[in-house]
């Protein structure tokens, strides 16, 4: 995608430019920070709350990850639990996450609807004071609501508990109904599908946000192959309807999330003869699915 680069230089200080005629958007691809509500399925259909979160993240551009990691010290400031500023880790997407609640009425609490601002450093340029504003129309949330997953092999309604690891698995979801078109045309409301072992570790992904083939609002389902099934075994599916607040500032986009997730452990039939250390309960890759313990990434 192009980037708009436009040097400012009043409120915010950035670096617009270095001798190699680079800035900090040559290194930070964009930004999001998000408001999350998480639910777990179970098979037989019930859908259950887990809890809900706050969380921000810096993604570097394909360069910068080559590189090693080119932004650095990210911090994020605001209103509320940030106001002393809140550090990244230093994964390949810079991340953090804000604690999690019950409810969003108590997340909004902690972090209220307001501006926070990512401060960071590259080689190019340091970012200072990047602004990301949630808003909202009335007392009505914003975050889409719980999404129910089905399960599909061979064109007929699968059991999450007997899952054939020699078919595709297809998943399907509950119509993103708040889920719209970018005015703005940065990028349209987005929906994630990912799947994982039971070891918790992510094995597939429909795709990020401006990642060619990724799936938006329209889409009402994704395929995970076969190979990705292992027989006798638990996996985890996560589904995730994001939808997004856009801007543009100093060239990098940013993104104010309203999402929610729903979790599906699944089971296949068979014996399991590849991981003998494989546990009964699947393993999470996500955080979101804290009634699972934390597997590896």
């Amino acid at each position: 995608m192009k980037k708009i680069i436009l040097c400012l230089g009043a409120l915010t200080l950035i670096g617009c430019g270095s001798d190699s005629g680079k800035t900090a958007a040559d290194h930070a691809d964009y930004v999001v920070i998000g408001k999350s509500v998480n639910t777990r399925q179970e098979p037989t259909g019930e859908l259950n709350l887990l809890n809900t979160v706050f969380f921000a993240e810096v993604f570097q551009t394909k360069e910068a990850v080559a590189a090693g990691g080119t932004v650095m010290n990210s911090v994020l400031t605001g209103p509320g639990n940030a106001e002393a500023g809140l550090e990244f880790d230093m994964g390949e997407a810079r991340y953090l996450t804000g604690g999690r609640t019950e409810t969003i009425e108590e997340l909004d609490t902690m972090f209220p609807d307001s501006t926070y601002h990512f401060s960071f450093d590259t080689p190019d340029g340091n970012i200072r004071n990047l602004p990301a504003r949630f808003t909202r129309d009335g007392d009505e949330s914003l975050n889409p609501g719980p999404i129910r997953l089905s399960l599909y092999q061979g064109d007929a309604p699968a059991d999450p508990n007997a899952i054939d690891p020699d078919q595709d698995l297809i998943v399907r979801w509950s119509p993103f109904e708040k889920g719209a078109s970018d005015p703005d045309g940065i990028i349209d409301d987005m929906i994630y599908a990912m799947f994982g072992n039971c070891m918790g570790e992510e094995t597939v992904h429909s795709g990020h946000a401006f990642d060619l083939g990724s799936l938006t609002y329209i889409e009402s389902e994704f395929t995970i192959p076969a190979s990705a099934l292992n027989a006798g075994q638990g996996h985890m599916i996560e589904v995730e309807h994001s939808n997004m607040e856009t801007d543009i500032f100093e060239g990098i986009e940013t993104i104010v999330t309203y999402a929610a997730s729903t979790f599906l452990d699944i089971y296949t039939t068979g014996e399991n003869t590849e991981n003998p250390n494989c546990p009964a309960v699947p393993m999470a890759f996500d955080g979101g699915a804290n009634d699972r313990i934390r597997g590896g990434q």
